[in-house]
């Protein structure tokens, strides 16, 4: 099986940096394989970065595409995720590793 595609994000995510964030994941919007999103080094994080991954995960979703994969270490974003229910969402990891191990086994 392929290696599953890595988008990393990384530092601090709010509205300032939305167009940035869609230029990074639109590319992988169609994605025909597996796709993590590595938010390893994500410090903060606001609900700009919980719509801009969900508007991604419907595309999948509703084209029959796996769904993306997270992986988030920071406490703060783990909480804003659990706060607003998307981690049922989404599948989260805590390192890259264990999210790629996950997808080779799919």
């Amino acid at each position: 099986m392929a290696k599953a595609k890595v988008v990393r994000l990384d530092g601090d995510w709010d509205i300032s940096r939305r167009d940035e964030l869609e230029g990074l994941l639109k590319p992988v919007y169609d994605w025909p394989g597996d796709l993590i999103v590595d938010m390893t080094t994500v410090v903060y994080a606001d609900s700009t970065i919980l719509a801009a991954l969900l508007v991604m995960r419907n595309r999948r979703k509703g084209k029959s595409l796996p769904l993306p994969r997270l992986v988030i270490a920071s406490r703060q974003v783990r909480r804003l995720f659990n706060i607003s229910g998307l981690d049922q969402a989404f599948e989260t990891y805590d390192s890259l590793p264990a999210a790629e191990a996950a997808a080779s086994t799919d």
